[in-house]
């Protein structure tokens, strides 16, 4: 009441009704927003007031397609088929070449597909492409092969030029049992950070000579790597202690080992300010865990809030690092979606369905968004 009388004495009776009345509505109540195309309304409203424009690129392992939604409110731009038995596992955007890829294990192939008209056209790899990482300057694409038999050699990762689509291949680790998985470039583009969850070590690839530099092993079911801007380390995701791991690359030490609030950590993503690490679960139910990377203490987790049995996938941050959206499923027979996460507030916002039953699993974002 202080703050009302010092209004109405300074600006008279017209400031008193306007006060009276702003006080009346105050107490009216408001219908919550709507939740996206979501069929749970659990969301925060203001979050959602302020998701960015753009799209957001989605590809389900089971029903062999790829699903556009529109960023902001969730809403299906297109669905496009990959094709039946094609797997496709991750998809990852070139804002230089205005292009996805999508790696389908299946055929053993990258499905190139333009993020205006949506026409593709595959690109044959080695076998079972799984990740994949466009390089800063979006000039090249990196994609993980899964197969790591000493029939097909050494662990590798497939090299593709985004403007010629030319391929070629660089060997991650001298271990030939290992398992090429997630994968992260450096910001200068000399560096290739691997993660291997079979043989579970991080090896660091040396892009101008194709030779390993560096490599940490003793990191369980390693999952996926981030390096620091600032300072030169890098985290990386250990799945199989349900932990992240902070090693120093100047000394080859570790400097943090953080358990998680949750099972199976596999998505890395650092915050622009590089004081937040957010880390997608894939256990049950379907969660996004955090990290505070200054003090290096687990932040909990948010579980989203969904009808059923969920298990988590795998997510994006957003460029500015306010949010993150992270696929769920239900299980191949089940229907799945995708959960928005503000990473400031560390709140559900929203969730999108797919549009079919199968597990939604690679995301990514971009501020384009096709003609329908």
């Amino acid at each position: 009441m202080r703050r009302i009388n010092e209004l109405t004495t300074r600006y008279g009776r017209s400031a008193r009704l306007a006060v009276i009345v702003a006080a009346l509505i105050g107490t009216i109540p408001v219908p919550a927003a709507s939740s996206g195309s979501g069929s749970e309304d659990n969301g925060n409203d203001q979050g959602r007031e302020q998701l960015p424009q753009g799209s957001v690129w989605v590809v389900n392992r089971d029903a062999g397609d790829l699903t556009v939604f529109e960023a902001r409110t969730g809403a299906v731009i297109a669905t496009v088929s990959i094709g039946v038995g094609t797997a496709p596992h991750d998809v990852c955007i070139s804002e230089r070449s205005k292009k996805a890829y999508v790696t389908a294990e299946g055929v053993d192939e990258v499905v190139v597909v333009d993020l205006r008209t949506l026409r593709m056209q595959s690109v044959t790899v080695a076998p079972l492409p799984h990740h994949c990482e466009v390089s800063h300057d979006g000039t090249t694409l990196y994609v993980s092969l899964a197969s790591h038999t000493a029939a097909v050699g050494s662990p590798r990762v497939a090299v593709i030029d985004t403007e010629s689509n030319a391929v070629s291949y660089i060997t991650t680790s001298d271990d030939p049992a290992a398992r090429s998985h997630g994968l992260f470039t450096s910001r200068e583009g000399d560096k290739l950070f691997v993660a291997h969850d079979i043989g579970n070590a991080l090896s660091v690839v040396d892009l101008d000579t194709g030779l390993v530099e560096l490599n940490i092993p003793g990191i369980a079911r390693a999952e996926e790597p981030i390096p620091t801007r600032f300072g030169n380390s890098v985290w990386v995701s250990a799945r199989g202690e349900n932990s992240v791991k902070l090693f120093d690359l100047d000394t080859q030490t570790l400097t943090a080992n953080i358990p998680i609030e949750g099972a199976q950590p596999e998505s890395v993503m650092l915050t622009p300010s590089e004081r937040t690490l957010a880390i997608t679960l894939r256990g049950s139910p379907a969660a996004l865990a955090f990290v505070d990377s200054v003090n290096l203490e687990s932040l909990g987790s948010v579980v989203f809030p969904l009808n059923g049995m969920t298990f988590g996938d795998l997510g994006v941050m957003t460029n500015d690092g306010r949010y993150v959206y992270a696929t769920y499923d239900r299980g191949i027979t089940g229907a799945g979606g995708v959960a928005v996460i503000d990473v400031r507030r560390r709140e559900f916002v929203d969730s999108f369905d797919y549009p079919a039953v199968g597990r939604p699993h690679g995301i990514a974002i971009t501020r384009r968004r096709p003609h329908k």
